[in-house]
């Protein structure tokens, strides 16, 4: 798959607010793939990529730059945060939160269904109670450091 340009991109997610760094000029096909993945969830909303980053929240915060909210334990977000590393093919779980049940499954579901075979995913810190070894029974390619 060829790396789209920005306006490229932009024009296949339609289900979500799109916000991209502008140090990036094509987006990569693992991050595009993330993304309208992400976007097909019904309460994802927005979406902010940054060169080794991507967040996807149902919420923004307020003010002139709109962040996705995927900080844990929010009381109504349900979003996430990913560290892309191209150099190692893997994706870090930096942070997700549900606040609706089912919906911490699905984003971790529309990440790994986007992962090629010779990527990984990796979880650094687990507050999870059990969350995330319950993902390690579905996801051989998914480490917990």
């Amino acid at each position: 798959m060829k790396q789209k340009s920005v306006r490229e991109f932009k024009k296949t997610i339609t289900n979500a607010d799109i916000f991209v760094s502008n140090k990036i000029k094509k987006i990569h096909p693992v991050v595009e793939i993330i993304s309208k993945n992400l976007s097909e969830i019904e309460l994802i909303k927005f979406i902010r990529i940054k060169p080794d980053f991507i967040q996807a929240s149902s919420e923004v915060t307020e003010g002139r730059i709109k962040t996705p909210i995927t900080k844990p334990d929010h009381p109504t977000a349900v979003g996430l945060s990913l560290i892309i590393d191209f150099a190692y093919n893997n994706v870090q779980f930096y942070e997700i939160n549900s606040a609706v049940k089912g919906y911490g499954r699905k984003m971790v579901d529309a990440v790994f269904k986007s992962l090629p075979n010779n990527w990984s995913a990796v979880v650094v810190m687990d507050w999870s109670d059990g969350f995330w070894d319950k993902m390690q029974k579905s996801y051989k390619n998914l480490e917990i450091m």
